[in-house]
């Protein structure tokens, strides 16, 4: 499962879970006022978060929102940066109570073994080991670490892996796989940024109202496009062209994309660039082997497991805020067709 090896190396750096383990070491020491959030009974320090946020300094993010020329620029980076962080740093805790639940356990020797081939890799990139370390910002203990939490996630979904669920996942994602393109047209309604999610709710329902006129056969697509889109394809009728599943677009925009037949409408969804329709005009099947498409769909189920994974500890285990600590309300989770909104306050327990 060399796939799902590298994808789970990804959740683990990006979870940034080695912070938690030092902080719980030295959780007798800690000052109450410190902690910044509580996961059921386990606290999170303000000393991870100040560890993940310096982590991500300078680093690019996926869904990072472009907080402008203003002046409060940097602090509206910060506050997202920090909800962000703190959800990474919930995800870790729950993930490693589940992992200790079922009793999963890493040798040593499986820690050394996995630790060499990453060794390998970073040599065969023309690295050298302590220069990958400070590269990373990371002590070689931290690797070890996260190699272990590697390891443990990877058996945690490894038995979910079955014959069945494998045939299933292909017959629902073999367009994202098989290298099938699509063509598809664009309507963009930019919200009123001044009414926040007044504005948002205000442009879905415009967008549905089109939507509704174009599916009863009242108005084209490409005419829709031309009299309300906001974007610069509407000069086109809409068409973006040629689309493939990695195509550089909003992941939610290519989610919606490929769960559309030919010649269906979208239902208006939200990006941070506004309220969107979508219509597949036309489809190119892909070309690639199932055989070759197995490592991906592996990596595919596997994300999708652990996603489920950790909603299903969400709603189960209460999170707690300290006074002041920025988080993303729950009602806007990371895979909604909303914005995801920032919560600082008063302490919370959503």
């Amino acid at each position: 499962m060399n796939h799902l090896h590298r994808w789970t190396m990804l959740v683990v750096l990006c979870l940034t879970a080695v912070a938690g383990v030092r902080a719980l070491d030295a959780a007798g020491d800690a000052n109450p006022t410190d902690v910044v959030a509580t996961v059921g009974d386990t606290p999170i320090f303000r000393s991870e978060l100040d560890e993940v946020l310096r982590r991500s300094a300078g680093s690019t993010i996926p869904g990072l929102p472009d907080p402008g020329p203003g002046p409060g620029a940097n602090a509206d980076k910060r506050i997202w940066l920090e909800a962000l962080a703190i959800e990474q740093l919930i995800d870790s805790r729950l993930l490693r109570a589940e992992i200790e639940k079922e009793q999963i356990t890493v040798g040593r020797l499986d820690v050394e073994t996995r630790l060499e081939q990453l060794k390998k890799q970073v040599a065969a990139r023309g690295l050298e080991w302590q220069a990958f370390l400070k590269q990373s910002g990371r002590e070689e203990r931290a690797v070890r670490e996260q190699v272990e939490l590697e390891i443990a996630l990877d058996r945690l979904v490894r038995p979910k892996l079955t014959p069945a669920a494998l045939a299933a996942g292909l017959e629902r994602h073999r367009r994202e796989l098989d290298g099938t393109r699509l063509r598809v047209s664009h309507i963009l309604l930019r919200p009123d940024a001044a009414l926040g999610e007044e504005g948002i709710a205000a442009m879905t329902a415009r967008a549905a109202t089109i939507r509704r006129e174009i599916v009863q056969g009242l108005l084209s697509f490409a005419d829709a496009a031309k009299r309300y889109s906001a974007g610069p394809s509407r000069l086109d009728g809409g068409d973006l062209g040629w689309l493939s599943r990695d195509t550089s677009f909003v992941e939610g925009f290519a989610q919606q994309a490929f769960n559309l037949a030919k010649g269906d409408v979208s239902k208006p969804f939200t990006t941070p660039f506004g309220v969107h329709l979508l219509q597949v005009t036309d489809v190119e099947p892909g070309r690639i082997g199932v055989e070759t498409l197995r490592p991906k769909l592996e990596s595919l189920l596997a994300a999708n497991l652990l996603r489920e994974t950790i909603a299903r500890l969400r709603a189960a285990t209460p999170v707690t805020f300290a006074a002041g600590i920025a988080h993303f309300d729950p009602a806007t989770p990371a895979s909604g067709d909303r914005p995801r909104r920032i919560v600082v306050g008063d302490a919370s327990a959503p």
